[in-house]
């Protein structure tokens, strides 16, 4: 029934299967989480759990596997499970390269629970092929993780290329085409091993079912493995969600190439608006990624395109409280279009401009889009828009050294994404010869366990640098003081731990020391702080041992469901 029919036909029939015992064209929910075993024991249909299979599951991964030109598919519960099932189905240990502009929920994810699991994450910008190749690290590098186009700045990856670097040495390459869909691109025909969605977006299309997918171009062992985490883990969608998708992916053609269609009409009006910095869309001649954008993907260049708004934040929130059409909500990919000021959405530790408006095009006409947007920003124009993007130079101390331009831009590359995500700061403080010294704030288990990495990464990437510290806040006690050891305990916390983590207003207090362990308390905003546990055990802990030998442990004694105002990184959500 599927040979030699177009992709936009098995979409729309969903394979084109019919059910054998009712004839029904509507695939039926299968909602029964067990299933009868026979006399000898045996599942005569293969299926003994629901976490393992369901049928209603398997209709919509068939469809989206014929779609993405792979040989199989897995549901998950969610994009995120999805995509986190790649990262952990690899090994502590394991160097993983990711795109540095991508999904805000993966780059937290990947701070806060993969770095403190064992995996080397490592940041770069995968539109940069000779970057990409530098930081591959032969027979250590397991994973290349590519997004394109890349929420939300939609920087193009030219998918080919990355795929010829990485597998060559052996590099599995997964993309997130959640915001092209197999309708624009196909990673797999280009290379790629895995593909993910975030099938809550486009994929279902309709706001009202959370899922994900992966689709591989083999069902090879790390495949398995993958499969092996979503039965043990139990990320799995219910039946109705299943059946739901499959739903939607019938219209995905229709939906996906109408938006595309408004988006780029969208875009085109506003270029070179002057109440507006930049139009991010892939499909302007002017988008630094039009050209592979236009090599890779077909038959349109996405629902996704972001305003940067001239005067900065505050006119981009004016423009966003202004539209009637657009709706004020945070996904993408349904039939309503949508518009969201980023930056506020992801928090302090998001490296999205905060002048960058994200906009999903959905099904309306795009003319009372065009007409919704005009009158916001005359709003803006009115009030006198001005100025654009403030350049980020190097600090006033540095300028003019070339030794320290190369450092800053391999720490703003490689370093600095992953240390913000997980509640901490570094900067560049001073270039002296080959000494670099940087200055660490937030949460110490942000900085500490990445110390090493940050040295060798330096002295490997830029020649010239011989050595790196890394300095806090205040002074450093002396270690072997004779003071009683709860007093240099405190004096360790007073000095170099609580300046540290005041950045986000936290504090940690010390409760009690006996026979070498410390109790200590999380207060403000550490209290709350999803990342307490990494604070304390890869920071707070790991600075007093070394301080202090004497030190066997640290109890925390912090009642953490009391806290009012917890910091989250990137963001309380």
């Amino acid at each position: 029934m599927t040979d030699g029919l177009s992709r936009e036909t098995l979409a729309a029939q969903a394979l084109g299967e019919i059910d054998q015992a009712s004839g029904a064209l509507s695939p039926a929910i299968h909602p029964s989480t067990i299933y009868e075993r026979s006399p000898d024991g045996s599942y005569r249909s293969g299926l003994a759990y629901t976490r393992a299979d369901n049928p209603t599951y398997d209709h919509a991964e068939r469809l989206l596997a014929a779609l993405e030109g792979g040989v199989a598919c897995m549901l998950f519960a969610s994009g995120s499970a999805a995509a986190t099932a790649v990262f952990q189905s690899l090994l502590p240990g394991d160097h993983v390269l990711v795109s540095r502009i991508l999904y805000w929920g993966i780059r937290r994810w990947l701070a806060e629970f993969a770095v403190s699991w064992g995996l080397d994450v490592e940041f770069v910008d995968s539109t940069n092929l000779a970057q990409v190749t530098a930081a591959i690290r032969p027979g250590r590098t397991r994973l290349l993780w590519v997004e394109t186009p890349a929420n939300p700045m939609w920087d193009v990856t030219d998918l080919a290329a990355v795929a010829a670097i990485a597998q060559a040495v052996d590099v599995r390459v997964a993309v997130d085409s959640t915001a092209a869909t197999p309708v624009l691109t196909r990673p797999i025909e280009l290379g790629a091993d895995l593909v993910v969605h975030s099938a809550t977006k486009y994929l279902n299309g309709h706001s009202d079912v959370l899922a994900g997918a992966v689709v591989t171009a083999r069902a090879d062992p790390f495949w398995e493995r993958i499969r092996s985490w979503r039965r043990s883990a139990g990320a799995v969608l219910g039946p109705f969600e299943a059946w739901l998708l499959q739903r939607g992916m019938r219209t995905l053609f229709v939906r996906v190439q109408r938006s595309s269609e408004s988006a780029l009409a969208i875009a085109r009006h506003f270029d070179g608006h002057p109440a507006l910095t930049a139009v991010l869309y892939p499909g302007l001649p002017s988008h630094p990624g039009h050209e592979i954008a236009a090599r890779q993907m077909t038959g349109g260049f996405s629902g996704m395109l972001s305003l940067r708004v001239a005067g900065g934040e505050a006119n981009a929130m004016i423009v966003a409280g202004t539209v009637r059409v657009f709706k004020r909500a945070v996904s993408l990919g349904g039939v309503e279009s949508l518009i969201e000021h980023r930056r506020s959405t992801e928090g302090p530790s998001s490296p999205v401009p905060i002048d960058l408006l994200r906009l999903s095009i959905g099904l309306e006409a795009s003319e009372d889009l065009i007409a919704d947007l005009d009158v916001a920003l005359e709003k803006v124009s009115k009030a006198g828009a001005a100025g654009g993007p403030v350049p980020e130079g190097l600090p006033t101390s540095l300028a003019g050294s070339d030794l320290a331009a190369a450092v800053v831009a391999v720490m703003d590359r490689s370093v600095t994404p992953s240390i913000i995500a997980r509640g901490g700061s570094v900067r560049v403080a001073a270039v002296a010869g080959g000494l670099v010294t940087l200055e660490a704030s937030g949460s110490p288990g942000a900085v500490l366990p990445a110390a090493s990495h940050i040295e060798t990464l330096l002295r490997a990437e830029v020649p010239g640098v011989t050595e790196v510290r890394v300095v806090w806040p205040g002074l450093t006690p002396t270690p072997g003081s004779a003071a009683d050891l709860s007093e240099r305990v405190q004096g360790i916390l007073d000095s170099e731990v609580n300046p540290a983590v005041a950045a986000h207003g936290g504090r940690v207090s010390l409760v009690d020391v006996a026979e070498g362990r410390v109790h200590i308390r999380l207060e403000g905003g550490c209290q709350g702080c999803s990342l307490a546990e990494v604070t304390i055990r890869q920071g707070v802990e790991r600075l007093l041992r070394t301080r202090l030998p004497e030190i066997v442990g640290v109890v925390d004694t912090t009642d953490h469901g009391a806290g009012t105002n917890p910091f989250f990184a990137p963001g309380k959500r």
